[in-house]
């Protein structure tokens, strides 16, 4: 099946006019993309530093009023003016900053509504808790996807920002993502593509792991841009579900994302930027479409698990509609050891070693 994903970017870069500003304000405070008050975050910066600003010019002003009650001028306390005066203009520059900065978070969201509804889209602000099935989105906790675009229908899912929170207090962190969700036309075998471009000291930046023993070679260019995880005795699957002409399509595409696919959804991942506003973005989403999965599609309908009972290892067709079940050995691969573990191991190995290099050299120096 051939298909041929287009979008209208025009709505990014026509000026916005009063009447649609204004319309899709009343829109917003309606509710119908998310939630309609700035974040706690962005409202208690805002009060602190008002606050401080608040404290440290009252206290300016006390001071000049008691100089000037006094008729004198007293040398002590001007070596105090500056000071004050310097953290007055500090907290008055971190103001106008956390101010600028969320008003210019507000023009993007008035140009993706518009874009969402001339390409028959949704979008949102901020959505909780999006329920897919892949690997980040069962991370952390107080999870969102953010200033995101989706449709009920159609071979684009959803697109856009996605953040999750990890520990507690001083040990919280906010970890920050951009996603792309396309569906497919039928469940397959759960398979991970790891980038190595965006990987550093050759781990994983992905929040999970895998078993080595998942790992499968698809030989040269392949190898030397991805690595390829798949379910253990589906080293032949992965074989038929990306072919020469779709690994090709995934080495042109201009961004390098990490792919999961699982069930049937292919997700692709990437902590830079991904600009929704732009209309490149837009294009390389459409490559990815029409390339990478106009590729995957034609292979996934002639795909069966031969790991089922009474299937055979050859592929077979289905017709429109009919589901094709994946093992339950397929459908999900078995995690390893996280990163972050890793990094630990190795911090507690190398704090160790000097520990004992300095004692040796302590012993030898006696």
């Amino acid at each position: 099946m051939k298909f041929m994903v287009r979008f209208n970017t025009a709505p990014l870069v026509a000026p916005l006019t009063a009447q649609e500003i204004q319309a899709l304000k009343q829109r917003r405070k309606q509710g119908e993309f998310g939630p309609t008050t700035p974040s706690l975050y962005v409202v208690g910066t805002i009060g602190a530093v008002a606050l401080v600003c608040g404290q440290v010019f009252w206290a300016v002003a006390q001071f000049i009023g008691t100089m000037a009650a006094s008729g004198g001028s007293p040398r002590f306390l001007w070596p105090l003016l500056l000071p004050l005066l310097t953290i007055v203009a500090i907290c008055a520059a971190i103001l106008f900053m956390v101010i600028r900065k969320y008003l210019q978070r507000q023009h993007p969201w008035t140009l993706l509504a518009r874009f969402a509804d001339v390409n028959g889209m949704r979008f949102g602000i901020r959505s909780a808790d999006p329920r897919y099935p892949g690997l980040l989105f069962n991370e952390g906790h107080s999870r969102a996807s953010t200033l995101h675009l989706f449709s009920p229908a159609g071979v684009l899912a959803d697109v856009g920002g996605y953040q999750y929170v990890t520990g507690s207090g001083k040990n919280r962190t906010i970890h920050h993502w951009h996603f792309v969700t396309f569906r497919l036309p039928r469940p397959v075998p759960h398979l991970l593509l790891d980038a190595k471009a965006n990987n550093m000291w050759k781990l994983t930046n992905l929040p999970k792991a895998f078993e080595s023993s998942q790992r499968i070679s698809l030989g040269e260019p392949f190898d030397s841009h991805y690595r390829l995880y798949a379910p253990e005795g589906y080293g032949r699957d992965s074989f038929q579900l990306l072919p020469p002409n779709v690994m090709e399509a995934l080495l042109s595409a201009p961004v390098v994302y990490d792919i999961e696919m699982v069930d049937d959804w292919l997700f692709c991942y990437t902590q830079s930027q991904q600009d929704l506003t732009n209309p490149a973005t837009w294009r390389l989403l459409e490559v990815i479409a029409n390339g990478v999965l106009g590729s995957l599609t034609q292979v996934i309908n002639r795909y069966t698990d031969s790991h089922l009972p009474g299937q055979v290892a050859a592929p077979a067709l289905y017709g429109p509609g009919t589901p094709m079940p994946v093992a339950p050995l397929g459908r999900r691969l078995r995690s390893g050891t996280s990163p972050g573990v890793i990094l630990l191991v190795i911090g507690l190995i190398v704090l160790i070693g000097f520990f004992l290099f300095i004692q040796m050299t302590y012993i030898l120096a006696r």
